[in-house]
């Protein structure tokens, strides 16, 4: 008898079940990492490597042209709850109206230059991700002063703000793992690890840019 795939939350929600993307559109935050650096191009390989496993069926790879860290998560138009939105607009706000609202309030919060973070480890607790943290107390101070101050201006502060996790996504589940899997993918990011913590000790970031985006690919 024929077993049908265990299909994660992200299927229906931010991809298809083939693992094309769906719209899933809003604004964000973010440094985009460049493919062809040092952490770029590791996570590139990391990325086959999953690819080539035998559960790598079960995951979306995220395009390396779209490699980045997010500063700090504005609005998705499926996302409409109050912790998830900003206070100064309307839940049910059209999404080109939050493209106006942000292009009005963000642009003229300094954005940041010299920031420097690096890999801390690979999480896979839903999805995959590199963790990251600041690398000197002066990163860490900017990113916090800068996150306020989107705060203050936009009127967005999740839940987590002051807790939120800097990574780099590079894949998203579409069918969840059996056991045996799971002792595997754990396996796979522990071999890994090394190599995407040494090729991540120091990424010099470009400064955060106001982004709007149509679906986790672009």
């Amino acid at each position: 008898m024929m077993t049908m795939p265990r299909y994660t939350r992200e299927v229906g929600r931010k991809f298809h079940p083939d693992g094309t993307p769906r719209q899933f559109p809003g604004n964000t935050i973010i440094c985009f990492v460049e493919p062809a650096s040092s952490i770029g191009a590791t996570a590139q390989g990391f990325q086959q490597a999953l690819g080539a496993a035998p559960f790598g069926r079960k995951f979306a790879l995220l395009p390396p042209s779209s490699f980045h860290m997010t500063v700090m998560e504005l609005l998705c138009d499926e996302v409409r709850s109050p912790e998830r939105w900003s206070a100064l607009l309307p839940l049910d706000a059209p999404l080109p109206a939050t493209d106006a609202f942000f292009l009005e309030r963000v642009l003229p919060v300094a954005a940041p230059a010299g920031l420097t973070v690096r890999v801390t480890g690979v999480a896979h607790p839903d999805n995959l991700w590199l963790t990251l943290e600041p690398a000197g107390d002066q990163t860490a101070a900017t990113l916090r002063d800068y996150r306020e101050a989107v705060a203050a201006a936009t009127g967005v502060r999740f839940p987590d703000h002051d807790r939120y996790r800097f990574h780099i996504s590079l894949a998203y589940r579409l069918i969840a793992l059996d056991a045996d899997e799971e002792l595997a993918l754990a396996a796979l990011a522990q071999s890994w690890r090394p190599q995407l913590r040494a090729a991540g000790a120091s990424i010099a970031l470009p400064p955060p840019v106001l982004t709007g985006f149509d679906n986790m690919f672009r």
